[in-house]
């Protein structure tokens, strides 16, 4: 089990009213309708402090995933520096989080360089800050 291959995708939520999409790094094995998510709860627009999330046995096809981009793979040895990654971005809305800790990835070489960039330039930005 050690030297199996994980599939790293950025998911996306379901569209709610104005809300910029929510979105959640999913780790899956091949070919697996399982997988864990890596995502930022809460926040200003809930009214909460932002929360991380890493939540195991998710489904992979998800009714509150709407769409999903593969970014790349990874060994399951190698879920440690993951998860390390998702611990060390600052908490924040959920879309910068997740560049953040692409962008981590990168430095340790697990994910190619340049897709956090790729996914920065999607970022959308929320009333919440257009307001503060």
């Amino acid at each position: 089990m050690s030297g199996q291959t994980l599939e790293v995708y950025v998911a996306f939520g379901q569209r709610r009213g104005n809300d910029p999409l929510h979105w959640i790094l999913l780790v899956a094995p091949s070919g697996s309708d399982r997988c864990t998510w890596y995502h930022v709860t809460g926040g200003p627009t809930q009214g909460t402090d932002y929360t991380l999330m890493i939540q195991a046995n998710k489904r992979v096809n998800s009714l509150g995933i709407a769409s999903k981009e593969l970014i790349g793979t990874i060994q399951e040895k190698e879920t440690n520096k993951l998860k390390s990654s998702a611990q060390k971005a600052g908490l924040q809305q959920c879309q910068r989080w997740t560049c953040d800790v692409i962008e981590d990835l990168e430095r340790k070489r697990l994910i190619v360089a340049g897709t956090a960039e790729t996914y920065r330039s999607r970022i959308e930005s929320s009333h919440h800050e257009e307001t503060t």
